[in-house]
């Protein structure tokens, strides 16, 4: 099987503007016809599974419309391809043609294609197509941060403060040490943002950058992620607090 290193999705800018909802499709004809056309470039796309500590890359080989089903390709190797098997969630993430791509996927199935193993989805429920655009950003407050918790392979978490806020992304910050080993382009799955009176959103990211800040005494980890597969409610969510912040910060502005 052909492999390739997955494409790096470029970061949010600093200067963001408002979110369209334009990007989102649920229209299973619409998914169908994105799906057809990935299939028929060929386009390497990858699967992030395990709360986003595994991934495997592949290819759209097939797309059934009226079974509203797709085959893609299975990977080169075996222990991957048994773990995807045996997880309930996995995340496609793709750039083909410079556009953002991604979707997620419940149980895949092993089967066979053209005599070959390959693995079967059905449609997922809602697809991102969403070309590159500007996001409006906020800072969140200082001294009583927002909190979010981040949960490892071993099952360790990591609790951060969040900086800054858009419906592109959010800006991490914390003094662990084991914050420097995040490796940028690692896909943090599952992360519970604790946002008040906004509720706790369940939200997927991916690790666009890490800095390490000196202060006085020692040293804080700005970590910045993009959203991925942002659901509605979630977007819902922080489109109300977005606004709320800027509400705030102008009527500060003006005293």
């Amino acid at each position: 099987m052909e492999t390739t290193e997955p494409q790096v999705t470029p970061a949010p800018t600093d200067e963001e503007s408002q979110l369209h909802d334009s990007y989102r499709i649920s229209n299973p004809l619409e998914i169908g016809g994105v799906l057809r056309h990935l299939a028929t470039r060929g386009d390497f796309m990858t699967v992030y599974f395990a709360n986003g500590q595994r991934q495997l890359v592949t290819r759209l080989l097939k797309v059934e419309p009226q079974a509203r089903g797709f085959y893609f390709d299975w990977g080169g190797i075996e222990t991957e391809n048994r773990a995807l098997l045996a997880n309930k969630r996995a995340l496609f993430v793709g750039v083909p043609e410079g556009i953002q791509v991604h979707f997620p996927i419940g149980d895949v199935e092993e089967r066979e294609y053209e005599g070959y193993p390959a693995f079967y989805s059905s449609y997922p429920e809602t697809l991102v197509r969403l070309q590159r655009r500007d996001y409006f950003r906020v800072k969140t407050p200082i001294l009583d941060p927002y909190q979010c918790t981040v949960k490892f392979p071993d099952d360790t978490p990591m609790r951060l403060a969040v900086f800054d806020l858009s419906l592109g992304g959010v800006g991490l910050r914390t003094k662990a040490a084991a914050a420097a080993d995040i490796p940028k382009g690692s896909m943090l799955m599952q992360v519970d943002m604790e946002l008040r009176d906004y509720g706790t959103v369940q939200v997927d990211l991916e690790v666009c950058a890490v800095r390490a800040v000196p202060l006085a005494k020692d040293i804080e980890y700005h970590i910045g992620c993009r959203f991925i597969a942002l659901s509605r409610a979630a977007e819902s969510r922080l489109q109300k607090l977005i606004t709320q912040l800027e509400l705030n910060r102008k009527a500060f502005a003006r005293g």
